[in-house]
């Protein structure tokens, strides 16, 4: 998934660790308590993919996030439920304008060298962010932040950033407007201090999160052990923890059951229903906010030109089939933003409400108005991450359109971190499949993507509406005029068909039973901090 969402590679190097092989000792077998529970129990975590990069300012995809979320702290953090909480500030007030931020550092917060963590380095780490010469995919998540989107245009300097340093316990953040979800974006990795020693993307990265990084052997396994100098490091109840990078969502069911992983990923959705068979108190499964969408290459003439066309693709999609039959209890997206932002309502298509058969005869009425037919047949590159569950979901798109329309489809897969950076040389494909996780409880976190500022913005979408739209919706002070401009721009966004939405995400994954703290929050977001083992029975 790109964050998914959402990555420039700036991997840290594997220090003499080589891969594991067989089983580990003292492991229980499946479904069974261990026989010992202690702190220096190793972990073992499944990750279906590589991550690229292991730069917090520099990560954009959900592979990266969930290493960097165990290695680096922000000023906030979460808790296992997906609240916000203290991180490495200890708390902070906001001004009567609820425009300024102050937030005290905690006198204890070091960095995995011994070194405090000093406010100049939460200022540096943002202005990094934020800076165009690093070119992060994140840098988007920033812009609430006083002069971000100047900065990031190349229109100011960095230092011209609403951040400072107040001695060194106190840092001061300003934002371009009263924005309560600022808490949660401070968690993220793109908001972490920068060490003013070492940087960040060296060899042997200083963390200030409650691990650090043992060893990486790309493709293979990323070895982490608890910071001795994390400021809570007395309540990290897991010592070790050990990512396995399998090759597949298939890999990854594998090793679970072979008892090589305590805690996946997900779990292949074509192996849904025999999982949840066989292992039903081990599966968990929630809806979080996320959606999986199609994006159309706008670069392409024929895309562009002709919205007509752009929507009988959207309409000839059979998202209830899909939800249904492939992927299994998912809802059908006919919006971009997902279902259960806090206070939002999406718009939808007025066709979302049709019979299936009114859809279709006007879907093909649209195509022929197109120039399309049995004489000119459309032909279609669909480009996607190699994943047995994301295939056959790219199958029955392409099935929909050749039924519905005629349509010719050649599909192209890559290994994921191909993938991540193939999805933006369009002239690779003509539909990509995409897919886009929240980063904070708010609709501007889907609706960003598609603004002219945004780097995640794959399709190649440029709407002046849509962009004024947005414009102003980031510096409107009254939260109700501005979930009115966020619906808006949802409107202008669904009516010029950039993207097919097809359903809202549902997280499911494994979790031995004698493993605890595992929850899926909205955000679909496990920090290995909260996870410890259960006692034997």
């Amino acid at each position: 998934m790109v964050r998914c969402g959402v990555v420039i590679l700036c991997a840290a190097a594997a220090v003499g660790c080589s891969p594991r092989t067989g089983s580990r000792d003292n492991e229980p077998t499946l479904g069974a308590a261990p026989d010992a529970v202690t702190a220096s129990r190793t972990l073992y975590r499944g990750l279906p993919g590589e991550p690229r990069t292991l730069d917090p300012q520099l990560a954009d995809d959900t592979y990266s996030f969930q290493i960097l979320g165990d290695l680096f702290e922000g000023l906030t953090a979460e808790d296992r439920h997906g609240q916000v909480v203290p991180g490495v500030a200890s708390s902070w007030t906001v001004n009567t304008a609820g425009t300024i931020y102050t937030f005290q550092l905690r006198p204890n917060a070091k960095w995995s060298d011994g070194k405090r963590t000093v406010a100049a380095e939460f200022v540096q780490g943002l202005r990094r962010a934020v800076d165009p010469k690093t070119a992060s995919g994140s840098a988007d998540l920033l812009a609430i932040i006083k002069g971000a989107t100047d900065i990031t245009a190349g229109r100011k300097r960095v230092d011209d950033l609403g951040v400072a340093a107040i001695g060194e316990s106190s840092v001061q953040i300003e934002l371009e407007h009263p924005a309560p979800f600022i808490l949660q974006i401070l968690s993220r990795p793109i908001a972490t201090p920068m060490h003013l020693s070492t940087g960040q993307g060296s060899k042997g990265i200083v963390t200030n999160g409650p691990y650090i990084l043992v060893s990486r052997i790309p493709n293979s396994l990323i070895q982490l052990a608890r910071n001795p100098y994390y400021w809570d490091s007395a309540n990290v109840a897991i010592a070790e923890v050990r990512y396995v990078n399998a090759e597949s969502e298939a890999t990854e069911l594998r090793e679970y059951i072979a008892g090589q992983v305590d805690l996946t990923f997900t779990i292949p959705m074509p192996d849904l229903s025999r999982i949840s068979q066989q292992y039903g108190s081990e599966v968990q499964t929630a809806p979080i906010l996320g959606t999986l969408y199609l994006a159309l290459n706008l670069s392409d003439p024929q895309m562009r030109n002709s919205r007509d066309l752009r929507q009988a693709l959207s309409m000839a999609v059979d998202r209830e089939a899909i939800a249904q039959h492939v992927m299994m209890g998912v809802t059908p997206a006919f919006a971009l933003v997902a279902e259960g932002i806090h206070g939002y309502t999406s718009p939808e298509y007025e066709w979302s409400k049709w019979s299936r058969e009114h859809q279709l005869t006007y879907a093909k009425s649209l195509f022929e108005r197109a120039g399309y037919s049995a004489k000119k047949i459309l032909h279609l590159r669909l480009y996607f991450n190699r994943d047995e569950g994301i295939q056959r979901i790219m199958v029955a798109v392409a099935g929909s359109w050749k039924q519905n329309l005629g349509v010719e489809s050649e599909l192209i897969s890559d290994e994921f971190r191909v993938f991540l950076a193939g999805r933006k040389d369009r002239n690779r494909w003509d539909v990509a499949r995409l897919g886009w996780n929240a980063d904070y409880d708010d609709p501007a976190s889907f609706l960003d993507v598609f603004a002219h500022d945004n780097g995640q913005n794959d399709s190649g979408y440029e709407s002046s509406a849509f962009n004024n739209l947005i414009d102003k919706a980031r510096v409107e002070p009254q939260e109700e005029n501005r979930s009115i401009l966020l619906r808006q721009s949802e409107q202008v966004l669904l009516a010029d068909y950039p993207i097919i939405p097809v359903y809202f995400y549902k997280a499911r994954r494994l979790v031995k039973p004698y493993l605890g703290g595992a929850e899926i929050t909205p955000m679909n977001r496990t920090y290995s901090k909260h996870l410890f083992w259960k006692s034997a029975s």
